[in-house]
Formats: structure tokens, C-alpha cells, sequence
């Protein structure tokens, strides 16, 4: 070792340092290895074929999944409607825009749960 060499943080001893082509955590994640986002949004992403109104089409399971909530929506399926809503209405806004409107009408809708139980609870 040379004097000129100063140990340190961020200055290992030249005999505890990396050798060339020797990676610094051996047994991290392997190359190629996706995350479950990553997972998921590819499988989200992959096509299928479904019949509408007569004509094979392929859309993304994304795609199906959102057109499955809008149908039952439609149907007067109230969960769908209540996933499906604040999204519609915060549709064309800015991102600001749509926390805003989310956090409202997530209160909103807590002031009409009580207002509906109490006068649930009330009846009987």
C-alpha cells in the first residue's frame, strides 16, 4: 500500500475492495427479475378475445375488467356504481383536481352512511 493512499469512508483497504468484474451484492435481485407491479401490470395488459355485439374483438384484461364494473354499473349493481362514480366525475380534472373532489366526496359520503343509518336505526 502506498502512503498517497488515504483509508476512509468510501476509501476500503485496497485488499477488502471489489475486485474488476465482481459485482458489489452477489446475491441481489438477478437481472430480469420483475417486480409485482411490473407483473402485474403486464398481465393486466395482456389481450383476450371476447364477442361484442356479434364481432370477435381482443382488449386488454384491463380494459375487460373496466367494462365488466361498467355493466353491472348499468345493471344497478350499487358497489359497481359506487367504485365507478368518483372516477367518472374526476375524469377529465387535473390530479389536484381529483384529490380534492375524492376527499370531498369521501366525506359526503360518510355525512350520508350516518344520515341513512341513524334513520335505519330509528325504524325499528
Amino acid at each position: 500500500m502506498g502512503k498517497d493512499y488515504e483509508i476512509g469512508y468510501g476509501k476500503p483497504p485496497k485488499e477488502k475492495q471489489f475486485k474488476e468484474g465482481q459485482s458489489g451484492n452477489s446475491k441481489g435481485r438477478s437481472k430480469g427479475s420483475k417486480n409485482v407491479y411490473t407483473l402485474l401490470e403486464e398481465i393486466l395488459n395482456q389481450k383476450i378475445a371476447l364477442k361484442e355485439n356479434g364481432k370477435d374483438i381482443k382488449i386488454s384484461k384491463k380494459a375487460a375488467m373496466l367494462m365488466q364494473l361498467t355493466n353491472k354499473a348499468i345493471k344497478g349493481d350499487v358497489r359497481a356504481i359506487s367504485v365507478l362514480f368518483p372516477h367518472i366525475l374526476t375524469a377529465d380534472l387535473k390530479m389536484e383536481e381529483k384529490e380534492k373532489v375524492l376527499e370531498a366526496m369521501n366525506q359526503d359520503d360518510k355525512e350520508i352512511m350516518q344520515l341513512y343509518m341513524s334513520r335505519y336505526l330509528t325504524k325499528d
